[in-house]
């Protein structure tokens, strides 16, 4: 089987790792990405340069190269309508076409859905669509003395959103943020921030049937113990279990329950969706509480779930592809995922940097390496960053969380010298005891 994937992350190369195993592997690329000319070539295929979000480039392509399945799973190119082009074209494809990940790319359309089928796991929101309505939403927040989060409409890398206390210190502040938002798009939400602990699940579907990963916990801040601005995620982890160490299978099930409703909803007003229904949540005092869709695999969450997954990826997408999504089976292990990082990535603009990494040896000592923003010199061993973007991507499977972190810590000192950055608390026992322990407290 021909496959294809686009795009030029973490994600992607792990995506191609997962694809190379079963197919021969095709890829348009934003850049030269190593990891994913690696598998590419291994397995036979071919890859080109060009733009992720031109449907008929990639249309083209498939059909020059005779594609037989195609995975479309970056959130711009979604938005883009790339599926849709290749539908139109008769290309297999898995991936919701623009009307359904609009539950990704419009916010308000989310929220405004998840109110109306599951009000009880909906924060209060408020949706500005000029001066007036926004001044009417602080209006009725100022009055319930109530911290909240200002989010843009549409996609942001996990980079414009921002929490009061965190990054605006006050209503002014707040107020002055959401007005420069509105400038820029045609609407800027509101919403409670909700107390508790952030999660993930990546539920897998046909449209009809659902499969659940194991859940995600991301690190989103810059620095470690959760300092800094937020990012596309530092790292994330998953656990042997389906629910992470801090949750009950109660708490699980009812995510299972609200993600059901949502696919079953999508399915209903006829917005075609397949592949991943990326759900955020959190767990808090009084239970889970919805927190935002992505139409994909995460990144770095998708690196984890196609980690531990131990069915063929490729069976799984044509599974999907035929409307008959089965049981899948996931790796009895816990997982990791750290990035190395530029310097300024998440603060500001800055230089092309080298750095010298052996990837082979990381590989010896059972950690995968996934490249995103890098491309290979002519030189052995050293890269060169595309930008500040997260740069490389390492992943281990343990026993235990703690275990798998450890292990990447252990090869990056070996074996990466440069000026890359990681957070060193992704993982660690001190941090989920951490998080128990705020549980514990409710």
């Amino acid at each position: 089987m021909k496959t294809l994937l686009i795009g030029g992350g973490g994600r992607e190369s792990n995506i191609a790792w997962r694809l190379s195993q079963d197919s021969t592997v095709y890829a348009v690329m934003s850049h030269e990405n190593p990891s994913i000319m690696h598998y590419v070539n291994r397995s036979g295929g071919s890859c080109i340069t060009g733009n992720i979000n031109d449907g008929k480039l990639i249309a083209s392509y498939c059909l020059e190269n005779k594609i037989d399945l195609a995975f479309i799973n970056s959130d711009n190119p979604l938005e883009a309508g790339v599926v849709d082009e290749l539908l139109s074209c008769g290309i297999p494809t898995v991936g919701p076409t623009r009307s359904g990940a609009e539950i990704e790319w419009n916010k308000s359309f989310a929220l405004e859905l998840m109110r109306e089928i599951l009000p009880e796991y909906t924060p209060r929101f408020w949706i500005a669509k000029d001066s007036e309505s926004l001044k009417y939403a602080f209006d009725e927040i100022i009055s319930m003395n109530m911290v909240i989060v200002v989010k843009p409409k549409g996609l942001t890398g996990g980079k414009g959103v921002k929490v009061m206390g965190k990054h605006l210190m006050n209503y002014d502040e707040t107020k002055q943020y959401a007005a420069e938002l509105l400038e820029k798009s045609a609407e800027v939400i509101l919403v409670e921030k909700i107390e508790g602990i952030e999660f993930t699940i990546m539920a897998l579907t046909d449209g009809k049937n659902v499969v659940y990963p194991p859940a995600t916990y991301d690190y989103p801040y810059r620095f470690d113990n959760d300092k800094g601005p937020g990012t596309g995620g530092m790292g994330t982890f998953t656990d042997k279990t389906l629910p992470l160490p801090f949750m009950t299978d109660k708490d699980y099930e009812q995510c299972m329950y609200v993600i059901e409703r949502v696919v079953y909803e999508l399915n209903r007003i006829g917005r075609h969706f397949n592949g991943v229904l990326n759900a955020g949540f959190f767990l808090t005092r009084d239970g889970i509480k919805f927190m935002e869709f992505n139409s994909r695999l995460g990144d770095p969450e998708g690196i984890n779930v196609l980690s531990v997954l131990d069915t063929s990826f490729v069976e799984t997408l044509d599974m999907i592809r035929r409307n008959d999504l089965k049981q899948l089976k996931f790796k009895d292990q816990a997982s990791v995922v750290k990035y190395l990082v530029t310097p300024e990535y998440a603060i500001k603009s800055g230089d092309p940097y080298t750095f010298e990494m052996d990837v082979s040896a990381i590989k010896s000592d059972g950690i995968h390496v996934f490249f995103a923003s890098a491309v290979g010199t002519e030189n052995e061993n050293v890269y060169k960053t595309v930008g500040t973007s997260r740069v490389v991507a390492l992943t281990a499977l343990a026993d235990t969380v703690p275990e798998a972190a450890s292990q990447i810590d252990v090869s990056l000192k070996r074996n990466v010298s440069g000026p890359l950055q990681y957070r060193t608390d992704i993982g660690t026992y001190d941090n989920i005891e951490m998080l128990k322990r705020v549980v514990a407290d409710w």
